[in-house]
């Protein structure tokens, strides 16, 4: 009994000694801008990336500014948004993220809006590789980047509704993502937000990170980090997150047909599927005032560790949305 207890300690205190190492050199790396895709490290890395490591871009003075309708919305002009996994230099004007390229509107064209969250901005790529850009490039017609990190459907469509090309676009294309449903179910369209409350949000002034309470908080909660990606790899199909979209789309349906009903526009809903995404309840998912499209992605397409499309990610989707507009 005493050898089991003695070899059971010298195991625990063993795993306590290798879990400090694969952290500190996780920590110390990623603070490095040096991320792995290897079993424990990765799973690590992300805990302390959006445990306070991650730059938001909302929260970033120079690239976006308060607004009365939207909270915040785009600053005019380049601002630097980098994270370990990417260093961006986007650029917007008045009315949209620019694409970089044959960015001209003459009143004649005909146009389409693309909005969205954080996806569709393109946050961690540069301006010519987005996936608006993409689609612009194939389909040889004007596609207006209009989404803006963390908007739900809401604000999307105010954003678009006020833009000053709204008369032109013909087609829109919204890309929805499953934090857009608290959005959708609680706030009103029109909805207007005092400077005092943006200051309170995004002006408050950043709190220093206690480095050492950060390191053992997150060392703890790596301990348990190389039985989750075990657990991951033999029972990948039951640890999907499973997602019905029925109630997020009775509530976009709501909020598209208030806004844009009998406005002679074609609406695209766009599903990006996440790698570890299990859509249920597929065939019971009904809306009539919107075509609604889901597409499959896979780990390629997403950063490491941040989980936002990669450049390789964008191509693809722009590809993809390419294929569903010329059927």
């Amino acid at each position: 009994m005493k050898k089991i207890i003695g070899y059971t300690f010298i195991i625990i205190i063993n795993y306590l000694l290798l879990s400090l190492i694969i952290f500190t050199f996780s920590y110390i790396s990623l603070n490095k801008n040096k991320v792995f895709n290897l079993l424990w490290i990765k799973t690590v890395q992300k805990k302390i990336y959006f445990g306070g490591i991650r730059n938001i871009w909302q929260y970033n003075h120079n690239c976006s500014q308060y607004d009365i309708n939207l909270l915040y919305k785009p600053a005019i002009g380049e601002c630097a948004f980098s994270n370990p996994e990417f260093n961006t230099k986007i650029n917007f004007d008045e009315h949209r993220r620019l694409n970089g390229v044959d960015d001209e509107i003459n009143t004649k064209d005909r146009l389409i809006a693309l909005t969205g969250d954080s996806y569709a901005m393109g946050w961690g790529v540069n301006d010519d590789q987005t996936f608006s850009y993409h689609l612009q490039k194939s389909l040889k017609k004007k596609v207006l980047n209009l989404g803006v990190s963390s908007y739900g459907t809401v604000r999307e469509l105010k954003k678009i509704k006020s833009n000053k090309y709204y008369e032109q676009f013909d087609t829109i294309i919204i890309q929805y993502n499953l934090n857009d449903l608290r959005e959708n179910k609680n706030l009103k369209d029109d909805k207007i937000f005092s400077e005092k409350y943006y200051n309170e949000v995004f002006l408050s002034g950043d709190s220093e990170i206690n480095k050492i309470n950060f390191f053992f908080r997150y060392y703890i909660k790596s301990l348990r980090s190389l039985f989750d990606d075990i657990r991951d790899i033999i029972f990948k199909e039951n640890n999907l997150k499973k997602h019905d979209l029925s109630l997020h789309l009775s509530y976009l349906d709501k909020v598209i047909k208030r806004n844009l009903i009998n406005e002679n526009k074609r609406i695209i809903v766009l599903f990006i599927v996440e790698p570890h995404f299990k859509m249920i309840n597929i065939n019971k998912y009904n809306v009539t005032n919107f075509e609604f499209l889901m597409l499959y992605s896979n780990k390629s397409h997403f950063f490491i560790v941040d989980d936002h499309l990669n450049s390789a990610g964008h191509q693809f989707v722009g590809k993809q949305l390419h294929k569903y507009l010329n059927k």
